[in-house]
């Protein structure tokens, strides 16, 4: 069983310039997205992004050059909430639509 991340990057809420998220970005060269959707998947789970934009698309795909340390993982780890929601989005009562 796989655990997919839908809103990966926080839905408006994303955490770019979040400290741990910035300076890996910077370590890393590569984008506080891109660090985010690493993140994501050296956790386990399969983020699926949305963007309509195909510079945007191509970025979120080139996320297999670079990795985060495990310092960096928890760093980022910790910038969460206690239930892992950034916006409210219980799947058991949020509607989408």
């Amino acid at each position: 069983m796989l655990t997919q991340a839908w809103s990966p990057l926080g839905k408006r809420q994303a955490q770019y310039a979040a400290p741990p998220v910035a300076h890996a970005a910077e370590r890393a060269g590569v984008t506080p997205a891109q660090v985010i959707l690493r993140w994501h998947l050296e956790r386990g789970v399969m983020p699926l992004p949305k963007s309509a934009t195909p510079e945007r698309q191509l970025a979120n795909l080139d996320v297999e050059g670079f990795s985060l340390t495990d310092q960096e993982v928890s760093a980022i780890t910790a910038l969460g909430q206690p239930d892992g929601r950034l916006f409210g989005g219980d799947p058991m009562t949020h509607e989408e639509m």
